[in-house]
């Protein structure tokens, strides 16, 4: 099968990600922590066969173009539609919206559960060995470790208190990591954590709609193809997308019922950055206090099986099989969107809905007066 030459150069950005030692080979332990990172975990046996199948040299290592047929092979793209098939099997079997996404349902909560939920994720803490940056949270920002907060890990969770412990300890470390430690314990709010961050907040990369689904899911905007429009760094784009999570947070429906992502595609292959979107994928999953319900794409381009293909790659399964397309009029994508419970309020103005894109820096200066205002 040919590829185009921004085909070519997306393959070969993932096939670097892959290259751990960066010998311009791939062998098979590179492939399994590849796969396994991905949520594919494959018996030693499946992967050597998987590089045998396309390794035309049999040396036992897959070079680009070993890597190429691959990722174009019936064997790949069949795991993948197995895995949509089977998902959408269960939404079809579902009954309610609910469930349609195939999450466990949140456990009714009373003041009781509640205080025994806190109790339990108190004493798996304590069990955890290592925890340096939740440590530094609790000297340098106990305020911010309130009740409140740590029950947005236990809802994530579904009262589960031994994950939510360890996604609790994962959150700081990140957070460490990507705001810094001079910011990483203030309030994320624009003018104290996200202060320096203007440029990528004027994107509205990622953006709370301030609506929700019919069963009180909230509703984010994320548009790929404000990607490359200004001068930041990955970080500082990451950093928004926590803002926008943690706006949608507020709302305590959202903590309970999760979180839909109304996606905009990038406008060209050529303006995809598969660094950015892994970056972005590994400083999310497990460490924010969200359910993700689904990525619903609107109007995607011609070339959205290839962005998949790279996508699905770099997700685990369970979040590999919340993606949605929506295809036709906008009459039609927003009649699609409704069977899942979006308003068309919800739905970009660009598509025939009614939220304003254009309104993105008024929403930024309600934000900063609210916050304020709060603090």
């Amino acid at each position: 099968m040919s590829a185009s030459e921004d085909e070519i150069e997306m393959y070969r950005e993932l096939f670097t990600s892959f290259d751990i030692d960066g010998n311009g080979k791939i062998d098979a332990n590179e492939l399994d922590i590849g796969l396994r990172n991905a949520g594919m975990n494959r018996c030693r046996e499946s992967i050597i066969k998987m590089i045998d199948d396309v390794d035309t040299d049999n040396d036992h290592e897959l070079d680009f173009d070993e890597f190429l047929n691959l990722i174009q092979s019936e064997q790949l793209t069949g795991l993948f539609e197995g895995e949509m098939t089977q998902a959408l099997e269960w939404q079809q079997s579902t009954v309610g919206l609910q469930s349609i996404y195939g999450q466990c349902p949140t456990p009714p909560e009373t003041e009781e559960s509640v205080k025994t939920g806190l109790a339990r994720l108190q004493i798996e803490l304590e069990g955890i060995k290592k925890k340096k940056g939740f440590n530094q949270a609790l000297q340098k920002c106990p305020h911010l470790i309130d009740d409140d907060f740590l029950l947005m890990f236990l809802r994530t969770e579904v009262f589960h208190a031994g994950r939510a412990a360890q996604r609790l300890v994962t959150y700081w470390d990140k957070r460490i990591e990507i705001f810094g430690e001079a910011k990483a314990f203030m309030r994320l709010t624009l003018d104290e954590a996200l202060a320096d961050d203007s440029v990528a907040l004027s994107l509205g990369y990622v953006r709370p709609t301030g609506q929700s689904d019919s069963t009180g899911r909230a509703i984010l905007f994320m548009d790929f193809s404000q990607e490359g429009k200004a001068d930041y760094t990955s970080f500082s784009l990451i950093r928004t997308v926590w803002y926008a999570i943690h706006v949608a947070l507020e709302d305590e429906n959202a903590q309970k019922e999760g979180i839909v992502i109304i996606v905009k595609s990038s406008d060209s292959l050529r303006q995809c950055s598969i660094k950015t979107r892994k970056e972005l994928a590994r400083n999310i999953q497990g460490a924010l206090p969200f359910r993700l319900g689904c990525f619903q794409i609107c109007h995607p381009p011609s070339f959205i099986n290839i962005i998949l293909k790279i996508v699905r790659l770099l997700l685990p399964k369970k979040l590999r099989s919340r993606i949605r397309q929506h295809k036709g009029t906008h009459e039609e994508v927003i009649d699609s969107l409704a069977i899942y419970g979006i308003p068309k309020s919800a739905v970009p103005d660009i598509w025939g809905g009614d939220l304003n894109l254009e309104g993105h820096s008024e929403w930024l200066e309600a934000r900063r007066s609210i916050e304020n205002g709060r603090y």
